[in-house]
Parts: C-alpha cells; sequence; structure tokens
C-alpha cells in the first residue's frame, strides 16, 4: 500500500492539474500554451490533459470539481510559481483529508489502477 503523498504524488496531483488545464482553457477561455506556462508543464502535458491521454484518473466528486475551479481562477491570477503550488497543495490536501481519498487508496472506487 502506498503512503498517501506517494499516492497523491501519482495520482492525485496528475489529477489536479489536469482539471485545473481543463478549467482554465474552457472555463477561462485561456491558451493552452498560456496555462502550461501557468501550471509549469509542457505545452504538450495540457494537450495531453485535454485529450484524456495523461492523469487518467477519475474524481467526479463536486466539492472536489467545485474546488478546482476556485483553484483554476487563483492559478490564472498567480504571479508565482510559489503561487501555483501552495494553490495544487491546498486542493492535494483537500482530497488527502477526504474519506475519497481512503476509497482512492484501497482501489475500492474502481477509478485507479
Amino acid at each position: 500500500m502506498k503512503t498517501p503523498c506517494e499516492f497523491s504524488m501519482w495520482y492525485v496531483v496528475p489529477y489536479i492539474r489536469s482539471r485545473v488545464a481543463q478549467s482554465m482553457v474552457t472555463d477561462l477561455g485561456m491558451k493552452q500554451a498560456h496555462a502550461a506556462r501557468k501550471l509549469g508543464v509542457t505545452d504538450a502535458a495540457v494537450s495531453q490533459y485535454l485529450s484524456g491521454k495523461r492523469a487518467k484518473t477519475e474524481m467526479d466528486e463536486q466539492w472536489l470539481l467545485d474546488e478546482i475551479k476556485v483553484t483554476a481562477k487563483a492559478i490564472s491570477m498567480a504571479e508565482t510559481e510559489t503561487d501555483v503550488g501552495k494553490e495544487i497543495c491546498r486542493v492535494c490536501k483537500l482530497v488527502q483529508n477526504s474519506n475519497f481519498m481512503e476509497k482512492l487508496n484501497s482501489g475500492a472506487c474502481g477509478r485507479c489502477p
């Protein structure tokens, strides 16, 4: 069994980045290249997030999707990489502290490999 941080590194953080990138492009109208720069990832990574080729974990909990929209807006206005990292970390901690994290880590939700 993976530790919470190890599990988060492999599944939760990529999922958050993916959904944030999607929200920045679709909800905020940002260009993929600009979203990539804001997130500190490559243009190709954002393209793969949007096409579903990367970060395939599904966490469709409404509270999480709402938090991701808040995070996308905050990151779109962030001025430093530290601000971006803090925002991603904030959402990751919410997932880690939720009972949903236990389901994900055990594989009981059927959404993670």
